[in-house]
């Protein structure tokens, strides 16, 4: 019998089971993903040695999925699962806490900036351009009804900084109020909105450095539990949906 080791050997705290599970990680953007018999029987073949569920985490375009090897079905020659099944037996909400969520439209950031001094004047042909020494003088979270809110954490704040805010401006004769706000349309899962977090912490290239963030015991410098993050910002009326995904079927370690 020839064995083939999966990619990743991991242990939710939701499993029910001591066991970890053995997860074999692709990448495709098809809208089928499939696997020759030959390697899947590699794959289930040292599960089955070991004793432990095997999963497959398919990335297609910027969308996850994780799901037991089990929904692969017998094509005409390989394994093939649909985009729909594997979204409809995704285990990332059940087993790795995963939801969908919803930053209220109208609910942002707003910075007001106090003209000091006229530095420069440019001529344009639409009229001229102006550029001035700025203070920040004020700067205001809003819910979504548009009220100020204080006192909100730097975990709570990580919510309007991984959602693609609106960005408007107004001038007058002595501010510049720029306006980052939500829009009506949208809908973000958590997944990814913990990658837009570290994108925007990350310094020097501007990417994520992974191998150093698995050491660490809090992955993003701001957002300890992120479940609880939205719970906050739901109350505080900054999240107005938070969906919790359940799969069709439920596996036996849960």
């Amino acid at each position: 019998m020839t064995y083939q080791v999966p990619d990743v050997l991991a242990r939710f705290s939701t499993q029910t089971n001591r066991s970890p599970v053995l997860v074999e990680v692709k990448s495709k953007q098809a809208n089928t993903l499939s696997f020759q018999p030959a390697y899947l029987k590699r794959l289930t073949a040292y599960a089955d040695l070991v004793g432990m569920p095997l999963l497959i985490a398919w990335k297609f375009h910027s969308v996850w999925m994780l799901f037991e090897a089990k929904h692969l079905t017998k094509a005409k020659k390989n394994f093939n699962i649909s985009l729909q099944t594997a979204m409809q037996e995704n285990l990332l909400g059940v087993l790795a806490g995963d939801v969908a969520y919803k930053v209220g439209a109208g609910a942002g950031v707003h910075i007001r900036l106090r003209k000091e001094e006229l530095v420069d004047v440019t001529k344009t042909e639409d009229g001229r351009t102006e550029s001035w020494k700025m203070v920040v003088d004020d700067v205001a979270l809003t819910d979504y009804h548009g009220k100020r809110i204080e006192d909100v954490g730097i975990d709570v704040q990580a919510l309007f900084t991984s959602w693609d805010l609106e960005e408007t401006e107004e001038h007058t004769n002595a501010h510049i109020h720029i306006h980052s706000v939500a829009g009506d349309d949208g809908l973000q899962f958590a997944y990814t909105a913990m990658q837009r977090q570290l994108d925007f912490e990350s310094h020097g290239d501007g990417r994520p450095h992974w191998r150093g963030l698995l050491r660490k015991e809090q992955v993003t410098a701001s957002i300890s539990n992120f479940s609880a993050a939205l719970q906050v910002g739901f109350e505080k009326a900054i999240v107005s949906h938070i969906f919790h995904v359940r799969p069709t079927t439920i596996p036996d370690f849960l």
